[in-house]
Order: C-alpha cells, then structure tokens, then sequence
C-alpha cells in the first residue's frame, strides 16, 4: 500500500458516516495495542543487536547492525504515526488532534525512507551470503565497499520515498469545528500524470514493493539450493578423510557458515512473510484501486494494511530471538553484552590450519584455501610412510584421492609442462 494513501483512506473512512462526526473502531483500537507492545520491545531488542553487530569484532554483520538501527527508528515512530491515529480519535483530544496533524506527514515520510533502506539492507546482506555460498571472487571486493554500498541504497529509499514528506496537506473541512476542523489530505501534485502515475504508482512501488520481493525471493532459493549441494560435499569429504581431528576442523568450519546462512536465509523469510500481504495490496491497487474504497472492500483493505503494519513491527521485534536461536557467534556475544565481561574461550572454540605452501599459488576461496591445508596435513602422513618404505617420493604419483585434490590444486597455478 502507498504510505501517502493512508490520509485519504482516513478521511474517507469518517466521511463515510457523516463529514463532521468521529469514528472510533474498537478493532483498530486493539491493533493499535499489539503494534505499540511489538514496538516497544522492538526498539530495546534492536537496540541490543546494534550494539553488538556492529562492533569491530564481528564487522562481517555490518549490515544486519545497520538492519538493527533502521529497524529501531521504525519502531519509535510506529506509536506517534499508528498507534496515535487511533488513539486520537477514542480520546478526542482537541490539542493532541492539532498536534498529529502537524507531525505526521514529514514523520509518515522518515519512516516510509526507513522501510525501504531496510529492505534494502537485507537485500545487500542477502547478496553477501549469496556470494560466500557460491564462493565468488567478487566477495572481497563487494566487502570492502560495504559502507559505501549501504550509503547507496540509504540514498536509494531517500529518493523512492522521500518525497512522500510533500504529498499531503492540511485542509478546511467544510463547516465543521472542533476536532474535525481540520483534515489531512492529498497534495494536488499527487493528481498529476508525471509524478502521480509515473513516479509515485508505477516506479516507487515496483522499486520499493516488487523488486525487493522478487530479488529476495530468487536469492533466498539459490542460497538455499547451493547449501544444500555443500552439505553433500562436506559429507564426501568426511568420507575420504581418514584424520577424524581434521575432518572435524574442517566440519566446523562449514558449519559456522552454514548456520550463518542458515541465518540470513530465515530473516528473508520473515520479510517476505511480513510483506506478502503488501504485495497483494499492491496487486490490488494495480488493477481495480477504485474498488478498494467501497462497502466491503474498503473494509477488507483496511484490515490488510493494519495487519500489515502490525506484521512488520511483529518480525522486527523477534529478529533477535533468530538471531540467537540459530547463531552461535551473534548469541554469545549478546551474552558477553549482557553479562558485561567477555566469555572464556573454550579449546573448540579455535580451528587451528597449518599451511605450508605458497599462498600466491593456490586459487579458489578461503573456505577451499582450508580444505586444501587439511588434505596436505593428510596426505604428508601418507608420503612420509611410503618414503620410509621406497626410499623416494614420486611427486606424479596419487596413491587417494586427497593426493589428486591437491596435486590438482598445486599444479593450476604452473605452466604446461614441455614434453
């Protein structure tokens, strides 16, 4: 739904009935409840989660620590937006009536900025892990350009949904007094075909609406499907490996970023859940938006969108118990934070690789650099026996299959042989 619309469907909802009474809906009332509950716990979960993610230690969550802030300025001004509408309307306040509609347009428009740089945030975070599952040589240069690349889509949702700040105005309504004096409607300039039809129906909403959707939807199945292929590896490697110490080293290893992945794969499942009954508004308003504003439908409407905004307070105020549920990293540094001093380490808690070969030789990632560094532990075990009984070593010779890995990896780096 476009956040701007808000102000018209509000006062199409009280004009309905008569244009100087107030409606108050007990279930908008108890919608209002919940939101202010998630909201509430959102901003002291998120709080925490900032606080931890983004320290130097753990900089490879940097843009779920940033996810954290957007989130926590969101759930702010859910109770002076939402919940406030509401409220204003059972209390029938006549200051607090003139002070909503003083602050609402402009902090309407902030919060609509800081829903889309959040989804835009996860979609950065979800191609980061998209480019670690697949192992890219692409993945150090997109790291080193991580804050550069959030400053991008920060401007990014500035230009797609700041200019909501301008679309409303206050205007006289009619004859009415009193609490009703005043309404909030649509600026002329929403009317226009250029930046009414063009700009704020067609590119705002697939830019902030469908794309994030879709491009989440296609990386969470290819994370999904490539981790799904490692996991079949990493058990054929258990199967050749004869060192059960190195085998676990190297199990460890892949499952630390699996469970990271694992991570990153749920948070876009609890977007795509929050926001799918958005996109079907959307869709809605695409083909028939007229139909929205009568009888039934109207009602229909309006339960979606508060269900919606409750949805997306609901899934910012639980992240952190994802967090800590399938990351061990991210929990144990909650504990250090909330404790107030550093966990021992523990002895399993280290993977300790030997590598003894030039590292300008090798090709491939760090996580091969470490399968590479086990197999070569492995194998000297097997060299040294077979000089103990030739005398010689035969560097052409694959007596297992660790041998021919890193015989393979050993010579991609050299020239083709003379014959």
């Amino acid at each position: 739904m476009e956040p701007s619309e808000w102000f018209s469907n509000a006062s199409t909802s009280t004009a309905a009935v008569d244009e100087c009474a107030i409606e108050s809906n007990d279930r908008r009332w108890y919608f209002a409840l919940v939101g202010t509950g998630c909201s509430i716990v959102s901003i002291l979960t998120n709080m925490i989660i900032a606080r931890v993610l983004l320290s130097r230690r753990h900089s490879h969550f940097f843009f779920l620590g940033l996810l954290a802030l957007s989130d926590c300025f969101l759930s702010i001004n859910y109770g002076p937006v939402i919940a406030m509408d509401i409220i204003k309307d059972r209390l029938q306040i006549l200051w607090l009536t003139r002070l909503y509609q003083l602050y609402v347009g402009p902090l309407l428009g902030l919060c609509s900025v800081s829903m889309a740089f959040s989804s835009y945030l996860i979609i950065l975070a979800t191609i980061e892990r998209f480019l670690i599952t697949q192992r890219s040589s692409w993945l150090g240069a997109f790291r080193r350009h991580r804050g550069l690349s959030a400053f991008g889509m920060f401007l990014l949702a500035l230009l797609m949904r700041g200019p909501i700040i301008f679309e409303s105005e206050l205007k006289r309504n009619g004859e009415c007094t009193g609490l009703t004096e005043y309404y909030i409607d649509l600026h002329s300039i929403v009317h226009t075909f250029l930046y009414g039809t063009v700009y704020r129906f067609y590119i705002r909403n697939i830019m902030t609406v469908f794309v994030p959707f879709g491009t989440l939807a296609l990386l969470n199945y290819c994370i999904v499907r490539t981790l799904r292929m490692q996991q079949r590896s990493a058990e054929m490697f258990r199967f050749l490996s004869s060192d059960h110490k190195a085998s676990f080293d190297f199990q460890r290893f892949q499952s630390k970023i699996r469970s990271a992945t694992r991570l990153m794969v749920l948070v876009v499942c609890s977007y795509l859940l929050a926001n799918v009954i958005n996109v079907l508004v959307t869709l809605w308003e695409y083909v028939a938006f007229q139909s929205t504003q009568d009888g039934v439908a109207y009602l229909i409407y309006e339960i979606c969108t508060d269900v919606t905004s409750v949805l997306y307070v609901f899934v910012c105020a639980t992240r952190i118990f994802v967090y800590y549920a399938l990351n061990k990293e991210i929990r144990d540094a909650m504990m250090e934070c909330a404790c107030g001093f550093p966990r021992l380490p523990r002895k399993s808690d280290y993977i300790v690789v030997t590598r003894s070969f030039d590292s300008s030789r090798h090709i491939g990632t760090e996580i091969d650099a470490v399968a590479i560094a086990i197999a070569r532990r492995l194998m000297s075990n097997e060299l040294l026996a077979t000089s103990k009984s030739n005398g010689q070593l035969d560097d052409d010779r694959v007596d297992s299959p660790l041998q021919a890995i890193v015989i393979a990896n050993r010579n991609a780096g050299e020239p083709p042989r003379m014959l």
